[in-house]
């Protein structure tokens, strides 16, 4: 089935070129001008939006964090002139999949493009069941998590975190390798941001004070999670 992106940009002239640039590489494409248009046109059912920020209305933050409260995941590649680190930041933990910064050239574009859809084809791919550590549960497809039988809700950087560790339990990963894994080539991201998402996660899944500890800190190395089941 051909995969279908929903362009976002007040630009015309930029709706316009990235709308050449996905029909010439086989993709269906659709538009929207404004951040109220774009969440009307998810009734189409896009497969990835393509998000600029500076958007009339509702801007492209507001549209990500809507995008992201819908049942279905859409993935997103988001576009700004924006260079500064915390906006990157920002526009990552409310959800987008990658951001580029503008000018940007039209083959990095769509090689971010097609690497977020093997990234989301790989993950759909994998089993149904959930990961299963001690009393913590992870359904991928779903972005549904539980904590000893209760639901949770996560940031989509804080469900990914919690995936990679349950992934690979037991295994020491740096910041410098979170930063590769979970947040891509954007490179540029403070290694803080790290400890911060850590931090917000372990509040999430160690809620009690005096539990066993999931998340692992190795001093000098990283991080990990308990190979063993937790016991209560």
């Amino acid at each position: 089935m051909d995969k279908r992106i929903l362009v976002v940009d007040d630009d015309a002239g930029i709706v316009s070129a990235l709308t050449s640039l996905f029909v010439r590489a086989g993709y269906l494409v659709d538009s929207a001008r404004s951040g109220t248009a774009a969440l009307d046109m998810l009734a189409r059912r896009p497969d990835l939006v393509v998000l600029d920020l500076m958007l009339p209305g509702l801007d492209g933050y507001e549209v990500c964090r809507r995008i992201r409260h819908q049942e279905r995941y859409v993935p997103i590649v988001m576009l700004s002139a924006r260079d500064e680190t915390d906006d990157r930041v920002l526009g990552l933990e409310l959800g987008a999949d990658a951001y580029l910064t503008k000018p940007f050239e039209p083959g990095e574009l769509l090689a971010q493009v097609r690497a977020v859809f093997r990234t989301v084809s790989a993950r759909e791919g994998g089993t149904r069941g959930p990961l299963t550590i001690g009393g913590l549960r992870l359904w991928d497809a779903q972005h549904h998590v539980e904590v000893d039988g209760q639901k949770v809700e996560l940031s989509p950087k804080e469900f990914e975190l919690l995936r990679h560790f349950m992934r690979h339990p037991g295994q020491v990963f740096g910041r410098e390798t979170l930063l590769r894994e979970i947040w891509g080539y954007v490179v540029e991201v403070d290694s803080r941001t790290v400890d911060t998402h850590i931090q917000r996660l372990r509040a999430k899944i160690e809620p009690e004070p005096g539990n066993p500890v999931r998340i692992e800190t190795v001093r000098g190395f990283g991080y990990r999670l308990a190979a063993e089941p937790i016991g209560h």
